[in-house]
């Protein structure tokens, strides 16, 4: 009798380890992670001052996954591996060791999309797209690894500020042949250093790394954020960039050589690899609608491989930050729009400045402001030139008449006089078209710092003005009003009247304010800004300066 309880009560306890685990998930309870630390050696040290200290990376390790060695053909069940910092939250899947979700927890998208934790996130893999897809080229022979198990050494990394940590994903193909991606996490950058380990290869073989299904809308005007979808690559000094219009089917690029840059961007984030190793590689650019709204750009760069080796590159994905990006290498930030070669040094230049200004007044709006007054008295002697050369030729404007009057059947003659006039007069009759042309420059790089800044991206100023990088507007009767502009023609309205020479001229008085509030209609509101501020301080010089005697 005994004995019989002793073997049901073995019966009831091995019955209850069995089903243990599936009661566990039926709870919603989680399988707990092993106790050895995981990523020895990756996690660098961190301040402790004034603070708890931060506890060290959560990861949950799968020791077994390096040491099973699967063909490419046996099945499995697709795992995610889910990657979390501070900058970053990234999801790839077992399946091919390929990125499924990129979501950028500092930028929320401007959409309807589901909140996350009370944000909708910045996801920059569009539905159906991919990253970090690996196809191995041979002869006429093209094997795409996303339906191969990549095994993961970590289901699991959770890094906090200043940590860092690794993810190993191994697949074993037929022929003895082993494949394994290597990824570097930074919580402190977007970039991802990646290497590719690979053993087992006949040297006629070609590996390509990439992406694939472009790169998802993150604003709110999608003819805004599509305009600005392209691919890009930068080399051999060259930069190449590959748009796709809505009324073309597709577009396609390949090229070899010594690769700086190969990726897609919209308009203010950027996916791209950034060889890290020496050498000539094949850069891939394809392009097509296939159906949907936004551009499906794929890039692939290409290495020709050994019979063992090992490949590294940079893996960016965040946004069109130029310090960011020129924190990598020098040629990260050809991915941003800067202008003309000449223009892009000043550009750039002025988008340190600019962002640097920021730390110490802390709201772009008025950041923009002091911009516009430190360019006016940057310009101010060019501009006074101008009103003083507009005004000495309001002054000979009677006696210009007169010799048209008086030599009106001697081209030639009135030609010679009206030189001699100006000679007289001082007056250099370019004068006032003169220290314009030597702004333009400067405008054309503020231009570019103001249309393509994410810092001014859902940055506020005041009252209605809550996004200085989309046009402002107020809502009246239904109909969006862009207040800005019309202010910005104001002002130049009483410019344009005060600096009005000749009479025949009046028309473009009225002219030039209705052309310019066509032009800045559908800008950003933090460009719109400038210019606003720009045209009341010249007004203010001019006023000025007429107060002095200098105008008449």
């Amino acid at each position: 009798m005994e004995d019989k309880r002793t073997l049901v009560a073995f019966l009831i306890i091995g019955v209850i380890i069995v089903l243990m685990p599936y009661y566990l998930e039926w709870l919603g309870v989680s399988k707990p992670a092993s106790s050895e630390p995981a990523v020895a050696g990756d996690t660098k040290p961190t301040s402790t001052q004034g603070s708890i200290s931060a506890p060290a990376l959560i990861a949950a390790p799968l020791l077994a996954a390096t040491t099973d060695k699967q063909d490419s053909s046996a099945s499995f069940v697709p795992r995610d591996i889910v990657v979390t910092t501070p900058l970053q939250q990234l999801t790839f899947s077992s399946a091919g060791g390929i990125l499924t979700s990129a979501k950028l927890p500092k930028f929320a998208r401007a959409s309807s999309n589901p909140l996350v934790n009370g944000r909708s996130l910045v996801e920059l893999v569009p539905e159906g797209g991919r990253g970090f897809v690996l196809t191995i080229s041979q002869g006429e022979q093209t094997t795409d690894l996303s339906a191969t198990e990549f095994a993961p050494d970590h289901e699991l990394i959770a890094l906090q500020t200043g940590q860092q940590a690794t993810l190993r994903l191994v697949a074993h193909l037929p022929g003895n042949k082993t494949v394994e991606k290597v990824l570097r996490f930074d919580a402190d950058r977007y970039g991802i250093e990646t290497e590719i380990n690979y053993a087992g290869f006949s040297e006629d073989t070609e590996l390509f790394l990439g992406w694939e299904g472009g790169i998802a809308r993150t604003e709110k005007s999608e003819e805004t954020d599509v305009s600005e979808m392209r691919g890009i690559a930068f080399m051999n000094e060259d930069l190449t960039e590959r748009t796709l219009a809505s009324d073309e089917n597709e577009t396609k690029w390949d090229d070899k050589g010594l690769v700086k840059l190969l990726g897609v961007r919209n308009k203010y984030f950027l996916s791209a690899l950034a060889p890290l190793s020496e050498g000539q590689f094949k850069a891939v650019l394809l392009g097509n609608h296939s159906g949907v709204t936004v551009p499906n750009f794929t890039y692939r760069l290409g290495a020709r491989l050994g019979q063992s080796g090992q490949w590294k590159n940079l893996f960016y994905l965040g946004p069109l930050d130029y310090e960011g990006l020129s924190s990598y290498q020098k040629e990260l930030e050809r991915a941003m729009n800067l202008g003309w070669p000449v223009i892009r040094q000043l550009s750039a230049l002025l988008m340190v400045v600019f962002v640097a200004t920021y730390s110490f007044v802390p709201n772009y709006g008025w950041v923009i402001v002091l911009f516009a007054t430190a360019i006016k008295a940057l310009v101010y002697p060019l501009s006074q030139k101008s009103f003083e050369s507009a005004a000495k030729m309001q002054l000979l404007q009677p006696k210009l008449l007169a010799l048209k009057e008086k030599f009106k059947n001697d081209p030639q003659r009135l030609s010679r006089e009206t030189m001699k006039l100006y000679q007289e007069g001082g007056v250099n009759p370019l004068g006032g078209c003169l220290p314009m042309v030597l702004q333009m420059p400067i405008f054309f790089a503020l231009y570019n710092v103001f249309s393509n800044t994410i810092e001014l991206r859902q940055a506020p100023f005041l009252f209605w003005i809550q996004d200085l990088s989309v046009p402002d507007e107020i809502l009246i009767a239904g109909f969006g009003l862009h207040v800005l502009p019309l202010l910005m023609a104001v002002a130049m309205f009483f410019q344009q009247k005060m600096t009005m020479t000749d009479p025949k001229q009046a028309a473009l008085v009225y002219l030039m304010p209705v052309m310019m509030v066509f032009i800045f209609w559908s800008l950003s509101s933090g460009l719109v800004l400038y210019w606003t501020v720009f045209n009341v301080l010249s007004i203010a010089q001019q006023a000025l300066t007429a107060r002095q005697g200098k105008v008449a």
